[in-house]
């Protein structure tokens, strides 16, 4: 009898972001998720359109240490090949763009929650 291969669960971006968040509370930061994304009901998409909310802004904004770090969380499989764009929208990169020229603003993307708590403990140690 053949077996079939073992595949490895890779984690969805939810789920990382959801560690993340729970690493988050656990140091008492100061952070907001961005609910930019995702599937919505027609009228509510309207809505939150006339209310300003526009595609591409990273997903998490934390405050640490009198600095704006951006994150833009993304599944570990969608990591860039050499020069890749790993899953990140045009909508993504001008957004991140534009934030990264911004002072003490800084905007990160990351492939995990571990990479996303390595990020904010540089800022934390600093």
């Amino acid at each position: 009898m053949k077996r079939s291969p073992i595949r490895k669960v890779v984690p969805t971006e939810h789920q990382e972001q959801c560690t993340f968040v729970e690493w988050l509370e656990t140091k008492k930061l100061k952070f907001t998720a961005i609910p930019n994304g995702g599937t919505r009901h027609m009228g509510t998409a309207v809505k939150l359109k006339k209310e300003g909310v526009r595609p591409g802004l990273p997903d998490l904004l934390i405050l640490v240490n009198d600095h704006l770090v951006w994150i833009e969380m993304k599944r570990s499989d969608r990591k860039p090949k050499r020069g890749g764009k790993g899953g990140v929208s045009d909508e993504q990169w001008r957004w991140i763009d534009a934030l990264n020229r911004c002072a003490n603003c800084q905007v990160f993307v990351c492939y995990s929650a571990k990479e996303a708590v390595e990020v904010i403990k540089r800022y934390l140690t600093n």
